[in-house]
């Protein structure tokens, strides 16, 4: 059996400005529904038996209807092909209201479609697919996963089974999925899951890996990069060979490229020389930025400099390059005054605004470090 498998897609994410000219909606949306088409495409031209989405193929519960007509488009071209797709829900596609309706819901209604938003095993060819879906209480996972899996396997009698399960797991690497949704419970672990399974498919965490262990566990990671922590990372399809041993087969899939372009500490610096440095670099680097998302970080500034900084030739000049779209993020840093009087015009953190409230008093000169550690731990704490 072949199978090619895929996760975390995210249809109808938003990020950025630019809007596509063609369908109206967010660039960023079209590059996630473009990454997934060539999915589609592969498993085409691989001639697959089952095309498997485990979680997460849509960013909400709720994705734009162009959307849901795409991948229905595609699933149908699959289906016509003799290729069999089975969908597992993923915990972006929870409905967030009781009669809200699991969008995942819809495609089922393709032949040759099977979705799994409950525990629920597939007999697809000569494997069986034992199914858990990502449940409403999804930070809970660690504690529910086993009587899940076990309501999952009540179907299941063949021999011959293939896992596919949303989780966080045990020894994964962490990647983008943890600032776009932050999980705060404990990952279902390795013990959790019997030696009893041919292939275990994951979804949840946007890297691509392996899990070690005894059963060959795989995460895809998601089809699109995220975040520019991510611009290094490859994104893949994995085609996955069942017969005669395991073989797994990763795909590289063309993605929109992002480039930090700068990432400067900016301290002692005027805004003249930043805006200069800023100028100089998108020069330097001008032919590889086009169709590019670029990003700009600078630390430091000085607050009083960063208002000096005249931002407009510096767009007009990446606009120039045909990029995509920017990202530019600064950081600002204030120099404290040295005088014993606190002037009412500045507004900071409430630590600088202690700091500097401590400094204007003579009296407390032998206590500063004291006061302004025990002052910290009460900020902390508020």
């Amino acid at each position: 059996m072949r199978i090619l498998q895929t996760s975390d897609n995210h249809l109808d994410q938003v990020a950025y400005s630019k809007v596509d000219a063609e369908t109206g909606l967010n660039v960023r949306g079209i590059d996630y529904l473009n990454a997934f088409r060539n999915i589609g495409k592969t498993a085409l031209n691989e001639q697959v038996d089952v095309f498997v989405i485990a979680g997460d193929l849509f960013a909400n519960s709720n994705p734009h209807q162009y959307y849901v007509l795409e991948v229905t488009r595609l699933l149908k071209r699959l289906s016509k092909a003799g290729i069999m797709t089975l969908i597992v829900g993923g915990n972006r596609e929870i409905p967030n209201t009781v009669s809200g309706l699991n969008p995942l819901t819809i495609l089922s209604e393709i032949d040759n479609v099977f979705v799994a938003t409950e525990p629920s095993t597939f007999i697809l060819g000569s494997y069986d697919f034992v199914c858990v879906p990502a449940p409403t209480k999804f930070h809970n996972m660690y504690n529910i996963f086993p009587a899940l899996l076990d309501t999952a396997l009540e179907k299941s009698t063949s021999d011959k089974k293939i896992l596919v399960t949303h989780v966080p797991f045990e020894g994964s690497q962490h990647s983008s999925e943890e600032l776009i949704e932050p999980f705060d419970g404990e990952y279902v672990k390795k013990s959790q899951i019997p030696n009893i399974f041919s292939y275990i498919i994951l979804g949840h965490m946007h890297k691509f890996q392996q899990i070690e262990g005894i059963l060959p566990i795989f995460y895809s990671g998601s089809s699109e990069r995220f975040n520019f922590e991510e611009e290094s990372d490859d994104k893949y399809t994995l085609l996955v060979e069942l017969e005669q041993g395991i073989k797994v087969k990763p795909i590289r899939l063309p993605i929109r490229k992002m480039i930090t372009l700068i990432d400067f500490d900016c301290s002692g610096s005027s805004g003249s020389k930043i805006e200069k440095f800023v100028l100089d670099s998108i020069d330097i680097r001008a032919k590889e930025l086009k169709d590019a998302l670029v990003g700009i970080k600078l630390q430091n500034i000085d607050i009083q400099e960063n208002s000096t900084i005249n931002w407009e030739p510096i767009i007009e000049k990446l606009e120039e390059c045909d990029i995509l779209d920017y990202k530019i993020q600064t950081k600002t840093s204030v120099s404290l005054p040295e005088s014993n009087k606190l002037n009412e015009h500045y507004i900071l953190p409430p630590v600088k605004e202690l700091e500097l409230y401590v400094k204007s008093k003579r009296k407390y000169t032998n206590n500063a470090q004291t006061l302004m550690k025990v002052g910290n731990e009460i900020i902390k704490r508020v």
